[in-house]
């Protein structure tokens, strides 16, 4: 009974490993779909501001943006690190000229000791501006999580539904990371040094998908070896044998 309860723990462990390495192999087959249409989508021509401001913009096209920043409804993002600085990332809505809609647009890292607050640092950009960057799509996980910091808004990250939410006029479903040679000087100097400095697009890879697939097929495997070498074969050669009775060793 207890070889039954045994190897019945073992099928499940080893199935419930070759489940999470199929599951692993699934995300790997999505990644690859989304990185086949971000690198059709980059090859395309940049939209243009006339066509910037539409709904249905395809994500990861890169795009040229103009508008006016509003910086009253400007936030950040908190616990960055580029170049292994602590940083936060600036986030600020983009009025399209001719619509009630607005682009936010990723403008890049202001260091910050803490990864939460840049201090009193000033990172402002008036005046009619032109962006070029990539669009992304918005998150909308609901883990935006806000806080207070210096008079300013920081949030942990993107969260699409909430910013709908606290923005008083349509945002689009996308955001624009702009490149850096979009700054065109107009971003303040602090100690010799522009900022914001513009954010790198995330690499497109495949992630550690198939790496993960591989390590849990291993398990169970692993799991499956042992079952077999260790269960299956039955108990320890020691204990095979049974002492003769009395009766027999008369005999």
């Amino acid at each position: 009974m207890r070889r039954v309860v045994l190897l019945s723990l073992v099928i499940v462990i080893a199935a419930a490993c070759i489940a999470l390495g199929f599951w692993q192999l699934r995300r790997l087959r999505d990644r690859r779909a989304i990185n086949a249409e971000a690198m059709a989508a980059q090859a395309l021509p940049p939209l243009t501001p006339d066509s910037a401001p539409s709904p249905g913009l395809l994500r990861h096209r890169r795009a040229t943006v103009t508008g006016e920043l509003d910086p009253v409804h400007e936030f950040m993002l908190r616990n960055r690190l580029v170049r292994g600085v602590p940083a936060v990332l600036i986030v600020t809505p983009l009025r399209l000229p001719g619509s009630d809609t607005a682009l936010l647009i990723n403008r890049g890292y202001v260091p910050a000791a803490d990864a939460v607050n840049p201090g009193n640092a000033e990172w402002g950009e008036p005046g009619r501006q032109v962006y070029t960057g990539t669009l992304l799509p918005m998150p909308d996980r609901g883990d935006g999580a806000p806080i207070a910091r210096n008079g300013r808004e920081n949030w942990k990250s993107l969260d699409l539904s909430a910013m709908r939410a606290r923005l008083p006029y349509p945002i689009v479903a996308l955001y624009l990371v702009a490149e850096a040679d979009s700054a065109q000087g107009t971003a303040h100097t602090l100690e010799g040094r522009v900022y914001p400095f513009r954010a790198e697009l995330p690499p497109i890879d495949e992630g550690p998908h198939l790496s993960y697939a591989i390590q849990w097929f291993g398990i169970a495997t692993a799991v499956l070896a042992f079952g077999v070498l260790f269960i299956w074969r039955g108990a320890p050669a020691g204990r095979a044998g049974t002492l003769p009775s009395p009766v027999d060793g008369a005999r």
